[in-house]
């Protein structure tokens, strides 16, 4: 199962791959190919391919005719798992700093619903 372990285990490329399949959801290795940066050849990026699926980090499937590959978990889940491993390496595991971090950037604009939903969580933090 994909989680924090799993994503610092990750080489450059890897990680890359990864983070492309949770943006785009299930995807062809031509598909994956064509969104690297710089991509290595075909072959290469079936290798990589390969790799992150036996060692758990992506799920292959097989439908008309083609090999897709996407997360173990939702991208959702993923992503939550990849912040708190990312809040844990470089906010010591405070979340709040973490907050402080993003939200004291002059240019940040949040949606009413986004200010509101903000609002909602750090009053139930506080709470608990």
């Amino acid at each position: 199962m994909w989680n924090d372990k799993h994503s610092s285990e990750l080489s450059r490329r890897e990680r890359q791959v990864v983070e492309i399949v949770m943006k785009h959801g299930r995807l062809s290795a031509r598909e994956i190919e064509e969104k690297l940066p710089d991509a290595p050849t075909y072959s290469a990026v079936r290798s990589i391919l390969r790799l992150l699926v036996e060692r758990g980090h992506l799920i292959k499937t097989q439908a008309d005719g083609r090999d897709w590959f996407s997360l173990p978990v939702s991208p959702q889940k993923a992503r939550v798992s990849a912040l708190h491993s990312f809040v844990s390496r470089f906010f010591e595991n405070s979340a709040g700093e973490a907050a402080l971090a993003l939200l004291g950037q002059k240019n940040v604009k949040l949606s009413k619903e986004e200010a509101e939903k903000l609002i909602q969580l750090i009053e139930e933090a506080r709470e608990s």
